[in-house]
């Protein structure tokens, strides 16, 4: 399934998301240890905005590969479908937080660093 045709290989795979989630809890374990970290916050802002865009990616790339499936294997995409909404709403609620510990302050620096964000993906 992972080659079927009309497959953006550039868009977020599930590991995208799971080095994404890792990202986070690192810098928000850095800033809780106490470690004075540089653009703590633009790297905050900055992973939890492109774990949004992953998630935005993860299915639409996913439909795609699965259009051909075989009865076979109905049981495990629907598994897949589910996983999917639960990775969503941990990402949704990651962001809600985000906004509400930086306020105002969120939208500021998702700006400045959204001009920044392609680059991994290239």
């Amino acid at each position: 399934m992972r080659v079927a045709p009309g497959l953006n290989t550039y868009h977020a795979s599930v590991a995208d998301i799971g080095y994404g989630f890792d990202a986070v809890q690192g810098t928000i374990s850095r800033i809780r240890q106490g470690e004075s970290v540089d653009l703590a916050k633009e790297m905050l802002v900055f992973d939890l905005d492109t774990l949004r865009i992953s998630e935005k990616q993860l299915r639409p790339n996913f439909e795609l590969a699965v259009k051909r499936a075989t009865p076979d294997a109905f049981y495990l995409i629907e598994q897949s479908r589910h996983l999917h909404h639960q990775i969503f709403e941990a990402i949704k609620e990651a962001i809600r937080l985000g906004r509400d510990l930086l306020g105002p302050e969120w939208e500021t620096i998702r700006t400045k660093v959204e001009v920044i964000q392609a680059i991994p993906r290239l």
